[in-house]
């Protein structure tokens, strides 16, 4: 039997794309061994996984109910944190500035918690927040407009996909 170790990486940003923050949920313990004087060791760490030369520090929190559908539009996720002062203003500050939220979730390395391979990353926008006395939920949405059914156009081109036809019929088999 074997097990894989998934970790969720969180990078959040602000509308002008500055880095505000970088979270993961797989906790490490970077330990030194202190002398405290008395001939006993205390440990002290910080848990850190770094991830694209990037340090992520270790919060509790729930990525899940990432769903697509076919036409590509209602995309939605969530972030589940527990409820605290600090969760809950930084969850605030996100939505009402809609500020973005990258996800990367990969395989690491099951004592180590080194980086192995991304599964997915996914880009975001923090769009409501819910919360209850023991958790705060982030409402996680894509950035197509669900309403108009609109989405950012891209074109069709050699470089994207090839050889092209010249006529305008196209199938998928």
């Amino acid at each position: 039997m074997s097990s894989i170790t998934l970790v969720s990486f969180i990078r959040v940003k602000d509308s002008s794309g500055n880095v505000q923050d970088r979270y993961q949920n797989g906790k490490r313990d970077n330990f030194n061994a202190l002398d405290d004087g008395s001939g006993t060791y205390v440990q002290q760490g910080l848990n850190i996984i770094q991830l694209n030369g990037e340090n992520y520090y270790y919060l509790p929190f729930l990525y899940q109910g990432a769903t697509k559908s076919r036409g590509g539009d209602n995309l939605e996720a969530n972030l589940v944190l527990a409820n605290n002062p600090v969760s809950m203003n930084r969850a605030r500050e996100a939505v009402v500035n809609k500020w973005s939220v990258e996800v990367y979730v990969c395989t690491v390395h099951p004592t180590e918690l080194t980086h192995l391979r991304t599964l997915t990353h996914d880009v975001w926008l923090a769009s409501s927040m819910s919360y209850d006395p023991t958790t705060v939920e982030v409402l996680l949405s894509s950035g197509i407009d669900a309403v108009g059914s609109n989405a950012p156009n891209r074109v069709l081109t050699t470089s994207l996909c090839g050889h092209l036809p010249t006529t305008g019929q196209i199938q998928n088999r």
